[in-house]
């Protein structure tokens, strides 16, 4: 028999791998981990992206639920990270950044931003491995009818790494969300 087992006297003899037949597989396995590894990364950063873009859609749906269902206004707001430690969660003062997460919460006084009084209905954190949100409103409010009382926006989720206004970056999803209430999500850049 040739090959890597010889013959002495009747019995096999293993004869080894030799140094190159170890460096070539050495290399092969290389180069299928750099192509794995990336495109691994990209994976799951596409579903950590999937996963909060559907937790901010039942955040829209639940936000405008409870208005009709309360007959109040309710608000949805991007949360402010400083308020996060202190466990009494706020709203963004200013900006448009959602990438901290974002609260629901009942707006007796119909200001957008959430008052002492103004009972928290939920409180989502963002992932870290989803990247960041960037909107064209800080907050979403529904009126007891359950109209959002801000015109058309929308909401783009890009993965960690891309600027967070960034338009055409692979694994980003746009949530759009219109006047009646109506949320859809899209890879495309805009909502129309």
């Amino acid at each position: 028999m040739a090959g890597k087992w010889g013959n002495k006297g009747g019995r096999r003899v293993a004869r080894g791998v030799t140094l190159v037949e170890t460096m070539v597989t050495a290399s092969l396995a290389a180069v299928i981990m750099g192509i794995a590894v990336p495109s691994m990364v990209a994976m799951q950063h596409r579903q950590a992206v999937a996963a909060e873009t559907a937790s901010f859609r039942q955040g829209v749906h639940r936000a405008r639920s409870e208005a009709l269902r309360r007959g109040e206004t309710v608000t949805l707001c991007a949360l402010a990270p400083e308020s996060v430690p202190t466990g009494e969660p706020q709203c963004l003062e200013s900006g448009r950044d959602w990438s901290t997460g974002w609260l629901v919460f009942i707006d007796r006084g119909n200001t957008g931003i959430r008052e002492v009084d103004d009972p928290v209905l939920m409180v989502h954190l963002q992932r870290a491995a989803a990247g960041s949100v960037a909107a064209t409103v800080k907050a979403l409010t529904f009126h007891a009818q359950g109209f959002s009382s801000n015109a058309a926006s929308h909401f783009r989720f890009v993965p960690p790494g891309a600027a967070p206004d960034s338009r055409g970056v692979p694994g980003s999803l746009l949530v759009c969300v219109n006047k009646p209430g109506r949320v859809r999500q899209t890879e495309a850049d805009d909502c129309a």
